[in-house]
């Protein structure tokens, strides 16, 4: 959570760990909290959701306990709500603070706990009829593969998410498996199958989308310098007469306040 000016810079922030308690009524009420100590001092609440969102509602969301799609009439605040998908706010703050908005299409994508993705069109954000484009880490890349929390099988974050990285790699960090990576050949095969799996799925985005630039975001991002030519070169394999050099991604800059910038961003754009 955090307090954001409308250049995007982070006045305040505090971070909770979720891990113990990730129902609805233990994450309004810190929500509620926070905002209560910065109410005179802001003008909207923007919210990112790791699911799907339209009208200021959520649709679907299966990593997080908030089936109510009124989620946000239950945060206690005079002040106006905005809830976005927690993809497009990192997006957004990318798009805007770190490019510049140059990019005519751009995605972001985020890896992490799950996988999921922003798109701009147009230098508009593209959000689809019913608010499900971006939801890549849904994307089927293996037929009949692993049981998703989605309740569909072989999906893309199920392969290539940190999460599922860590559980084959039986490690507890992503610093651990870099530390170890260069001595140790199982980890070495394991994280090589890994980037197959994930330019399986940036691949296919890359080619549906037609992008100028795919930003890899998400905690995988932070150890980007140690993986980037060898995934670029194995994406190339994977699209139509691009050689590694016409690949166009990169890994995200701003970490893990994006999201918290973004939706600062967004809530102050809506009330414009």
């Amino acid at each position: 959570m955090a307090l954001i000016s409308k250049s995007g810079k982070i006045i305040d922030k505090e971070v909770v760990n979720l891990d113990k308690d990730k129902s609805s009524k233990y994450i309004l009420s810190v929500i509620s909290d926070y905002i209560s100590r910065y109410e005179n001092k802001a003008e909207a609440v923007g919210v990112g959701i790791p699911g799907i969102i339209k009208n200021n509602k959520i649709v679907y969301t299966c990593n997080l306990s908030l089936e109510d799609p009124y989620f946000i009439h239950k945060i206690h605040t005079k002040l106006p709500v905005y809830l976005v998908n927690d993809a497009v706010c990192a997006t957004i703050a990318e798009y805007k603070i770190i490019d510049n908005s140059k990019y005519d299409n751009y995605s972001l994508v985020t890896i992490g706990t799950g996988i999921g993705s922003g798109i701009i069109f147009n230098k508009m954000v593209y959000e689809g009829k019913n608010g499900y484009a971006g939801e890549v880490g849904h994307m089927i890349i293996k037929k009949g593969g692993l049981k998703c929390n989605c309740g569909r099988t072989g999906c893309f974050e199920k392969y290539a998410s940190v999460s599922r990285l860590l559980e084959i790699t039986k490690l507890n960090s992503l610093g651990d498996l870099f530390n170890r990576l260069e001595k140790s050949p199982r980890l070495a095969e394991i994280f090589n199958n890994y980037l197959d799996d994930l330019a399986d799925g940036l691949a296919n985005i890359i080619m549906i989308n037609d992008l100028d630039m795919l930003v890899i975001g998400g905690s995988l991002a932070w150890f980007g310098d140690n993986f980037y030519y060898i995934l670029r070169a194995k994406i190339a394999e994977r699209l139509f007469n691009r050689t590694s050099n016409e690949v166009k991604i990169k890994f995200a800059k701003l970490g893990n306040d994006a999201g918290l910038i973004g939706a600062g961003l967004i809530a102050y754009e809506f009330e414009q």
